[in-house]
């Protein structure tokens, strides 16, 4: 079995307001015409956010931007990173 390449925590408990509004406005940034990287699977991974789900390469694929807009979703991404691990058994 594959280990699967995101991990998942409860937003509705520990996510807060601001970083919620933090992810819907790099949301909007990456929907600038002027970044010159494709963006749909990094913004699919920012909305994955909303949902719990953290994907392990968010980090790597926002390398790519711009380093004011990479900071952004590096502080996102880490703040996630320390939301407790939710663990669903089948």
């Amino acid at each position: 079995m594959s280990k699967a390449n995101y991990t998942r925590f409860d937003r509705h408990d520990h996510m807060s307001s601001e970083t919620r509004n933090e992810i819907l406005s790099i949301k909007r940034e990456l929907s600038r015409t002027d970044i010159k990287h494709d963006t749909d699977r990094l913004e699919n991974w920012m909305f994955g956010l909303f949902d719990g789900y953290l994907y392990n390469n968010l980090i790597l694929e926002a390398q790519k931007l711009p380093v004011d807009l990479y900071t952004r979703v590096s502080d996102v991404y880490f703040i996630c990173k320390d939301y407790p691990e939710v663990v669903y058994s089948a």
